[in-house]
């Protein structure tokens, strides 16, 4: 039998989206992917290893909810079979989890949001597949590593490969950064949304954990 339990998760999502933004997106940790519900279409992707994209419509006037669904992956237009449904109601039904997880988090301060914003540091932009030249370069170019007198050197060859071939690509390419920076004092991290093109930022080994509370309080995650 069909399992259409992802309409309620996804009518939720919807009702979350604030009318006065053309987009509003949802990241899910567990995939560290961003979902978007943009011009009347919910679009729920999967990881990196994976480029199926589910494009849910809702059905107008429909009670219970109903949509009409969209499977896309890298050979065009898939169907939506029972297999697909039920892929989309468990990753809903994550997602969903997650967020009301968090719904009762409360709002920092204002001394609480400046110490989390001083103890973030900005290490650049980059996407994650573009580390080993313009992430590190742009991890060099950062005033906050010149003004601390950090050192980063290029990986090699090796060091390349070994991090490509990582089974948690993201997760070692952080490694590789800590690998370096950690000694001088500083850890090089990455602050939800998760997303291909990401911030990165430095932060002190002694404000690790502070840090990681601050973000968690205000249902953010740090890498």
């Amino acid at each position: 039998m069909p399992d259409t339990s992802y309409a309620a998760h996804a009518a939720f999502l919807i009702g979350l989206a604030d009318p006065a933004q053309a987009c509003t997106t949802f990241y899910d940790e567990d995939d560290q992917t961003v979902h978007e519900w943009e011009d009347g279409v919910l679009s729920i992707s999967t990881d990196f290893t994976d480029y199926t994209t589910y494009k849910l419509t809702p059905v107008a006037a429909s009670v219970p909810p109903r949509f009409e669904v969209v499977v896309e992956n890298e050979d065009g237009v898939a169907d939506f079979d029972d297999e697909a449904q039920a892929d989309l109601a468990e990753r809903l039904a994550r997602l969903v989890g997650q967020i009301r997880q968090f719904q009762d988090k409360r709002a920092l301060s204002d001394e609480e949001l400046a110490t989390l914003q001083a103890m973030l540091l900005p290490a650049g932009e980059w996407e994650w597949k573009e580390w080993p030249e313009i992430g590190t370069q742009a991890v060099q170019d950062a005033s906050a590593v010149h003004e601390l007198g950090l050192s980063i050197i290029a990986p090699n060859a090796k060091q390349q490969r070994d991090v490509f071939a990582g089974d948690d690509f993201s997760a070692s390419v952080l490694a590789w950064f800590r690998q370096q920076l950690q000694p001088q004092g500083w850890i090089l991290v990455a602050v939800t949304p998760f997303d291909e093109l990401q911030s990165f930022f430095l932060v002190s080994n002694d404000n690790i954990e502070t840090v990681r509370a601050l973000l968690y309080q205000q249902g953010q995650r740090m890498r």
